[in-house]
């Protein structure tokens, strides 16, 4: 279980914030009257799976301080895959959440269904079978199972809701964004109806043949294949975290999802095949989904994600140093898997992906990041490709320095706060030889020499 030990700083913020949230809640129910009707927020259960490294350390932390600092609701689960030394996972009792809880699991080898032979490791295989270990193990009380990824970071709340503030359309596709503030409302799972976020890679199976299909879904085939041939398949399979789904379907999907994934692999041996996988592994069970893109920031080239929200909301990130405020009408999530750059800087260090950031940014001699000359997003058209590329860089920068700075100022005597780090346009390891993160931690990323996908 983890431990949590918080500062008298942190305290005193986060009850400076509480005074204000309930003076706000207090003016609200005063404006619409004592007998004003209150939704019911669905219960749910956030889990994340890593590996055991210092870049994952790094994220994980980050996610978890960014949901206490916006105030998200529900217990939260680090589920960590391969941690087997005393001092790592001594290492995982320093988080930023009171109400998370880090689930250790061994490295399992993959094993083929089929053959019963062992089967290669492929990208996040082991989130299917850690998540599948962890549900059996714990059996989480709440309603909602919501899966999320570690290089997430919180913007704003997300309530789950029977009845959120966007609505359906006739053909259950989702009617246009409900301009808000405060908490952002989705919808709630209901049995063999999940729910989460819209990605962009459309409904992969309709792509396979039918005997690919049947290879993959087994005695589900015809259950698949029904799915895979509907005109509704890319809008309700085209997914990604976060996945939320209802416990009473958690035993089937997540009790089938390790071997689904090694047959989608057999079949689209793709970067996504996991992610592809989940879906397959919801529809041999009947269960549909309804998925928003509103959901997350990802990518500044993409037409499909809500940059017209960022667009209209009082925040310049270059200016302000700081993360956008909870009660912006913003997508909830930003999901660091790009790479971001402001143009007329990029040969100044201004090319940030997740991977660029040193690895001991969390120990407490290591500095944040720099920052980008305040002017930086003034100098692009409001809302073109480099505009978003710009805001993006200079909000990355102020998600991972604000809460790496909350961890920090936790758990460092003497914390290192200074913006001084230079990241360059590669992937970058430790800055410091001693750090207690290098002695503990392989770095991770996508250039460790240690660990290889698809490895044997």
């Amino acid at each position: 279980m983890a431990s949590w030990t918080r500062s008298s700083l942190f305290l005193a913020s986060c009850a400076a914030g509480a005074q204000a949230l309930a003076l706000q809640k207090s003016n609200l129910e005063s404006f619409l009257g004592a007998n004003a009707s209150q939704k019911v927020h669905q219960s749910v259960h956030w889990v994340f799976t890593t590996d055991c490294s210092a870049y994952m350390f790094n994220q994980g932390n980050l996610f978890l301080a960014s949901a206490y600092h916006v105030e998200q609701p529900g217990e939260f689960t680090w589920v960590v895959y391969g941690c087997d030394r005393d001092e790592q996972k001594e290492a995982f009792k320093k988080l930023a959440h009171p109400r998370a809880n880090v689930w250790h699991m061994e490295e399992q080898e993959l094993v083929d269904p089929v053959t019963g032979e062992r089967y290669q490791d492929f990208q996040a295989s082991n989130r299917p079978v850690s998540v599948a270990a962890w549900w059996k193990a714990t059996q989480p009380k709440e309603e909602a199972i919501a899966i999320i990824d570690p290089d997430m970071t919180w913007m704003r709340a997300v309530n789950l809701v029977d009845s959120p503030a966007q609505q359906l359309n006739n053909d259950n596709t989702l009617a246009a964004h409900f301009h808000s503030t405060g908490p952002w409302e989705s919808f709630a799972a209901q049995p063999k109806r999940g729910t989460g976020a819209r990605y962009g890679q459309g409904c992969i199976p309709s792509h396979w043949t039918d005997e690919q299909v049947s290879a993959v879904c087994g005695d589900a085939a015809a259950q698949c294949l029904a799915s895979t041939r509907s005109d509704s398949c890319a809008t309700s399979y085209s997914s990604g975290p976060p996945w939320i789904l209802h416990r009473d379907d958690a035993e089937e999907v997540y009790g089938t999802w390790v071997n689904t994934a090694v047959k989608t692999h057999q079949v689209y041996p793709e970067l996504l095949a996991e992610q592809v996988s989940y879906g397959v592994a919801q529809m041999k069970f009947g269960i549909k989904n309804t998925i928003d893109a509103f959901w997350f920031l990802s990518a500044p080239g993409a037409g499909d994600q809500p940059w017209d929200a960022v667009a209209a909301a009082d925040y310049d990130p270059c200016d302000a140093r700081a993360p956008p405020s909870a009660d912006m009408d913003l997508p909830p999530i930003w999901h660091a898997c790009s790479t971001f750059r402001i143009d007329h800087l990029k040969t100044e260090g201004f090319t940030l992906h997740k991977d660029h950031i040193h690895k001991d940014l969390l120990d407490c001699d290591a500095p944040l990041l720099h920052y980008a000359p305040k002017d930086s997003l003034q100098k692009y058209e409001l809302n073109s490709e480099m505009w978003r590329d710009t805001w993006s860089v200079c909000t990355y920068t102020n998600l991972v320095n604000f809460y790496a700075g909350m961890w920090k100022t936790q758990y460092c005597e003497k914390p290192n706060l200074e913006p001084t780090f230079a990241y360059t346009d590669h992937s970058e390891g430790f800055l410091n030889e001693d750090s207690w993160l290098n002695t503990v931690f392989r770095r991770g990323g996508w250039q460790d020499v240690d660990y290889t996908i698809g490895k044997k």
